[in-house]
């Protein structure tokens, strides 16, 4: 699956959008499979407890849970290859934040609905298993499908992703030049492409993935928690770049939501420095390296050292 990805954003980034529109139409109707009967079939007991485990399973769910809506911002790296893009990509992402809210919502409360969460929680195909109550075999062969476009677009839009920050990096001297340099004909960073498909290759052989799930939630809510204080320090250290925005939303509703951002973010990090601190505790260096269990705080402090090497030495060589 990796290696047909590579090959379909190799070709360009005409490929990549027309394959992720058919895959989310597909991923669509599974979605109104699943959901419209399903309304019908909810036991409302099994909605009791609504916190399954408690106040600290529900505080524990939220990093992962803000994991799945950050995919949206993969369009922002496309944002160069988007005709139009400043007056464009805006109402894009209101609209998919909107969407992705009511699907995430609606999915859920059929789900924990049909089956209680004790039977969610052993399930290795959670969707599969509700769909299996009260459709068709037919029908739960399409929310199957589904399941597997979910898993497919997901995958279509992370091959984007790396390699464009790679051409942003290289094109501001944060990265080597080569990862920026462009395909003359199709238009597309193989080098980057090449690279990111070589490190996921590498990473899906290793059976690491939970390690990389906590990194990548971890280093995501802070540079959420960034791009935050930035909106709020923008107006007063650079207010030629705040007055060039395309987008007129209210100056007290850009604050206003910043600050919220900042807010929810720092809660975010500080449940996850808990839950690291905890695991710290309990189990020595060597016993997570055997098990493969490093905590976040310790990948972080790993991949910034080699963030910082690589900038160094990148530096270091274009200064005249």
């Amino acid at each position: 699956m990796l290696a047909f990805f590579l090959f379909i954003h190799a070709r360009g980034v005409r490929w990549f959008g027309t394959l992720q529109v058919l895959m989310c139409i597909v991923l669509g109707v599974s979605i109104l499979v699943l959901v419209v009967p399903g309304c019908f079939a909810i036991v409302p007991a099994n909605y009791s407890p609504f916190f399954t485990a408690g106040v600290s399973g529900f505080l524990a769910a939220l990093a992962p849970l803000f994991f799945a809506y950050a995919g949206f911002e993969s369009l922002a790296q496309a944002a160069g290859e988007v005709r139009d893009s400043t007056r464009h990509l805006p109402g894009v992402f209101l609209r998919g934040l909107l969407a992705t809210t009511v699907v995430f919502a609606s999915m859920s409360a059929v789900a924990f609905g049909v089956l209680p969460g004790e039977s969610l929680r052993g399930s290795t195909a959670p969707m599969a298993d509700v769909a299996r109550v009260y459709l068709p075999r037919a029908g739960s062969v399409v929310v199957v499908l589904g399941a597997l476009m979910a898993i497919t677009t997901s995958i279509n839009a992370t091959m984007l992703v790396p390699s464009r920050l790679a051409l942003m990096l290289a094109a501001d001297g944060l990265a080597p030049a080569w990862l920026g340099q462009v395909h003359p004909r199709y238009g597309t960073p193989r080098r980057g492409l090449l690279l990111t498909f070589a490190l996921a290759s590498l990473l899906l052989a290793s059976g690491q993935l939970s390690m990389a799930l906590h990194i990548a939630v971890l280093a995501m809510v802070l540079l959420y928690l960034l791009h935050s204080l930035a909106l709020l320090a923008l107006p007063r250290r650079d207010p030629v770049l705040f007055a060039s925005r395309t987008v007129r939303i209210p100056v007290w509703l850009q604050r206003g939501a910043a600050l919220l951002s900042v807010l929810a973010m720092t809660g975010l990090v500080l449940v996850i420095v808990v839950r690291d601190v905890r695991a710290l505790r309990a189990e020595t260096l060597q016993a997570r390296l055997a098990g493969g269990r490093l905590t976040s705080l310790e990948l972080l402090c790993g991949w910034s050292a080699a963030g910082l090497a690589l900038h160094t030495v990148v530096r270091r060589r274009r200064a005249p």
